[in-house]
């Protein structure tokens, strides 16, 4: 069984091989998709661009839906094989634990833009105004980055896809375009120290007896919570991970998600008996357009990243092709 740990808690070692299997994979030509469909996908350069593009086809399709917890668990498991069999990686998934940075998120050591870290801050962009987020009914004051990392892993990498939805920045005009720039970091504490706490984590899990409160409040769909501790940390890295759609192009995206999932594990081994294979809510983002509710045995699609896979076969970490538990 593998471990997964906090990525400040791996050895230095580890976390560089891990970044360098990161940034291997983004250079490594495209895997799945095939010659015939590049015409397509223009934006699509690399494997890791595979994992950007499915996300931004089925975006629709794996937020606000039954199986957003568990597409993602699988696309990040993906993600990490992907790591070892096409770039040597011999580690496993870190997570970021951003309660520990809630606070000062730009302050973490995790970001301190040395060789062992995940990268830095954005260039501090000063002079901006506040931006409406009008699907949220919020004021986002200006983070403390917005331009390129500056230093450490991922300083001289460009990414190739999106943004989609991102206010304030020049967005492509279609899904799949090529746009190579910089990786852009804008760290906010306005959504990780109202978010991405321990007492939100706490209340989450504790509080949310039943699937529906659990997944509405993760995503923030809950009364009162607009981002919940998903968006609260994906509008907390800013930059490209913050963008609905092409957010796996931090390869920050997936120790995010890495703590997403350790939590919903948590919450199901609170009850193992009656949630590890629960599942509730349809196949459309908000169920619209209204769609069936799902099963267990509904087939799942992955695009770019992998076959397709069977509901059930992705609810229990121990089990068919997982086995790794969260330190």
């Amino acid at each position: 069984m593998s471990v997964r740990k906090e990525f400040r808690d791996m050895s230095n070692a580890d976390r560089k091989s891990f970044t360098d299997a990161a940034t291997c994979l983004m250079k490594t030509p495209p895997k799945r998709m095939q010659t015939s469909q590049a015409s397509d996908y223009p934006g699509v350069k690399s494997r890791h661009d595979e994992y950007v593009a499915t996300h931004i086809n089925m975006t629709m399709n794996i937020h606000a839906t039954a199986d957003f917890l568990a597409w993602h668990r699988n696309f990040i498991w993906h993600y990490e094989q992907d790591l070892k069999n096409l770039c040597g990686y011999t580690g496993t998934l870190p997570y970021w634990d951003w309660a520990l940075d809630a606070a000062a998120p730009q302050d973490s050591p995790i970001f301190n833009g040395d060789k062992y870290s995940m990268g830095s801050n954005g260039k501090y962009i000063p002079n901006r105004s506040d931006t409406y987020l009008y699907t949220q009914g919020v004021n986002m004051p200006p983070g403390t980055g917005g331009g390129c990392i500056e230093s450490g892993p991922f300083s001289n990498i460009k990414i190739h896809l999106g943004p989609l939805d991102l206010p304030n920045a020049k967005n492509v005009d279609s899904d799949y375009e090529y746009n190579p720039r910089c990786l852009e970091r804008d760290f906010n504490s306005f959504f990780t120290s109202q978010y991405n706490t321990y007492s939100n984590i706490t209340e989450l899990v504790l509080e949310s007896i039943y699937l529906e409160d659990f997944q509405d409040r993760m995503q923030g769909y809950a009364t009162g919570d607009p981002f919940g501790v998903h968006g609260g940390g994906h509008w907390g890295m800013g930059g490209a991970a913050s963008d609905f759609h092409s957010s796996p192009s931090d390869p920050l995206f997936f120790l995010h998600h890495g703590m997403i999932d350790k939590i919903w594990t948590t919450w199901q081994n609170l009850d193992i008996y009656r949630r590890q294979l629960i599942i509730k809510g349809t196949s459309t983002l908000g169920n619209s357009p209204p769609s069936a509710e799902m099963t267990l045995d509904d087939s799942i699609p992955f695009g770019f990243v992998a076959e397709d896979r069977v509901f059930r076969e992705l609810m229990d970490t121990f089990a068919g092709d997982y086995c790794y538990r969260y330190e």
